[in-house]
């Protein structure tokens, strides 16, 4: 299975798919402190552990920092048939969009 890499442009029309999942791949303290609204935290190193969480039917919009460590899972996830994309420059470039929500976490 293959994998595809999107632009900022086009993820908020990825993310308003019925069956779209956003994973940030960032580390728990990175995701608390400030995340894109409606993401859901898979940290990188824990991906194998969370797959059994991921149904198959589902399109996974991956990002990470800046773009490397999404590659790599979108690799990893789409050879185990999950159908997922990535976001090119990562959250960098997700944080910087003024079309893109990010939320801080309430301490």
């Amino acid at each position: 299975m293959d994998f595809q890499t999107i632009s900022i442009r086009e993820f908020n029309e990825y993310r308003k798919r019925p069956d779209a999942w956003v994973i940030d791949l960032r580390s728990k303290e990175e995701f608390e402190e400030l995340h894109v609204e409606g993401a859901r935290n898979v940290p990188y190193d824990n991906l194998k552990m969370y797959r059994k969480y991921l149904p198959k039917d589902k399109l996974y919009i991956l990002y990470c920092d800046r773009g490397s460590s999404s590659l790599m899972a979108a690799r990893e996830l789409s050879k185990e048939g999950y159908r997922t994309v990535t976001v090119v420059g990562g959250f960098q470039a997700l944080v910087h969009d003024k079309n893109v929500d990010s939320r801080e976490s309430r301490r």
